[in-house]
Formats: structure tokens, sequence, C-alpha cells
């Protein structure tokens, strides 16, 4: 609360932001409202979550578009948060956690596409192998399937066109020089030929160890 002596605020009362400012007698007065903030453990525990949430979205904005099949910003944030919060182990609340290789990356009613990867440390590389699938309602041989490969140090990410479901294929991709061959986590999807649908998110693998 602070009392003080107006100039050309004179007489004045109500509030402007987080002060109310009223007159007792001949006395200006401003007062400070309290500032509501997350109190109740389940409050600090989805606060927790939804900070998460928000660094690993950062990780994956060119793939979001591409897997949620839109370009608004709003739309990939709203669809990866929503697919992705209830994933986060927050039962301690200054170090929340989430198995990368459950997140979300895609999504839509296309069915998941057959797809392996693997990491050859030595050569410093990553192999994708996808097979043919049958034609369905929900597939076709058009269809786009996508690898992506996220380095967790670096905290970057590449989105990777491997082929189409029509077609038994692999594909390589050279690691950049500064990405831990120990530190990947790597995913596939399908998007359709048009861009307007896609698949849920496989999670291929994750690498370990000691570079």
């Amino acid at each position: 609360m602070a009392i003080f002596k107006p100039t050309i605020f004179q007489d004045i009362s109500g509030s402007v932001g987080n002060v109310t400012s009223y007159k007792v007698g001949k006395t200006q007065i401003a007062r400070g409202k309290p500032v509501k903030d997350a109190q109740t453990p389940e409050q600090l525990k989805q606060r927790a979550r939804l900070s998460l949430i928000t660094k690993l979205r950062r990780r994956f904005l060119k793939v979001l578009s591409v897997g949620y099949c839109s370009p608004s910003g709003k739309v990939c944030t709203n669809c990866f948060t929503r697919d992705n919060i209830h994933k986060v182990n927050a039962e301690d609340t200054e170090n929340p956690t989430v198995d990368l290789l459950t997140l979300s990356l895609s999504g839509g009613g296309l069915r998941l596409p057959l797809i392996e990867a693997k990491v050859d440390k030595e050569k410093r590389r990553v192999s994708f192998q996808w097979q043919q699938q049958p034609l369905m309602p929900s597939m076709a041989k058009e269809d786009r399937l996508m690898g992506v490969i996220h380095e967790r140090e670096e905290k970057k990410s590449r989105l990777v066109e491997l082929g189409t479901r029509g077609t038994n294929g692999e594909k390589e991709w050279p690691l950049p020089e500064d990405w831990d061959v120990n530190r990947l986590v790597v995913y596939g999807f399908a998007v359709s030929e048009n861009g307007q649908n896609a698949s849920g998110t496989l999670g291929l693998l994750e690498t370990n160890g000691e570079a």
C-alpha cells in the first residue's frame, strides 16, 4: 500500500492493472492486488508439465508443421500439448521427466507405417528401412514416409523424407559433425500425398552410452 499526494490525478478511484486507487478523506491511497499463483500440489505439477512440454515443442517446430498438417504455430502447439502433456511425470516438480520415445510429433487418421531404423556409430549415420503396405482406406501407396532424428544435447531435430508407402525402401542420413551419436532419438510417421492427413508417431530407437 502507498499513500501519496496526487497532482494531475486527483480524486481518482478504480483499478489499473494490479493497482487499485481510492481516497479516504483527503488521502489518496494506492494498493496492489494480490497476484494469484499456483499453490496446490496439482497446480504445481501441471505448471511443471506445461513448462517441459513447451521446451520440447521448440525442438520440433518444423517437424510439427508436417506432422500435424498445419502451418499454424498455434494449431501445432495445441496438438503437441494435447498429445503429450499427460506423458510427463511431474512428481518432482523441479525436475519433470518424459520418455522421449513416447512423444507424439504427428497425428491424424492414417495408419502407422512400417519403418525401422538403426544407427551406425562408427560411420555416424542413421539408416531407415520401410516396407510396402497393402492399400486400405486409411493407407495409400502415395503416402509419404517421414523420419525424424533428434539430438538431445544440441536440442535440435531434422525431418527426413524417406519414400512412399507403396514401395519397399531404405535411406541413410549422415549426422552433422556437432551431433553426438550417443544422444539420438529417432521417430517415424506417414503423411498423405497432399499433406492434409498424417499417422501417429513411431518411436523407433534411442541411443545412449559414452562417446
